[in-house]
């Protein structure tokens, strides 16, 4: 069953460019938080049981992250979406084009998430050091309540995304 993020979260075209790269974006994310974590916690390259741990996983528990890219792929969808497709001059097809786009867009927030201590920390519990524990679950919720901080929305299971009202 699909989830609609938003009453009007029709654009089944970038929908499924998401979906299908979902395995593989989902792999690159924890590279990528791994990679910035080592460079920013670990720069001279010290190994201990934790960073001999983050090193040799190589394969990664996605049960948790992959609920966190449904999320984050409805709220670009949110975001940037729109039901009308435009006209392509360049030879690609649709579906090409917001693979490219969608990839682009989620590579920098992950970047840009991962400025925060406490995203990486959560990514590499969910992913390497607790993958079926409940400390697994409890990181998901970090990294949900972060990016409700971080973008200003709730997304809740059964409503989908609600814009967080802030008081002056």
């Amino acid at each position: 069953m699909k989830r609609r993020f938003f009453p009007f979260d029709k654009n089944y075209l970038l929908e499924n460019a998401q979906m299908e790269l979902k395995d593989s974006l989902l792999n690159q994310m924890v590279e990528i938080v791994k990679d910035i974590y080592l460079l920013r916690y670990n720069p001279l390259g010290l190994k201990d049981k934790s960073i001999e741990k983050i090193l040799s996983t190589t394969q990664y528990n996605l049960e948790e992250l992959s609920i966190f890219y449904d999320e984050l792929a409805g709220l670009y969808r949110y975001k940037y979406s729109s039901n009308q497709l435009e006209l392509l001059f360049d030879g690609r097809d649709h579906q090409e084009k917001y693979q490219e786009e969608w990839e682009e867009a989620l590579k920098k927030w992950i970047v840009n998430f991962s400025r925060s201590k406490s995203f990486l920390k959560a990514v590499l519990e969910t992913a390497i050091f607790f993958p079926d524990d409940k400390q697994s679950q409890r990181a998901y919720s970090r990294l949900k309540n972060y990016i409700s901080d971080h973008f200003g929305i709730k997304i809740y299971k059964h409503k989908g995304i609600v814009p967080m009202k802030i008081a002056n």
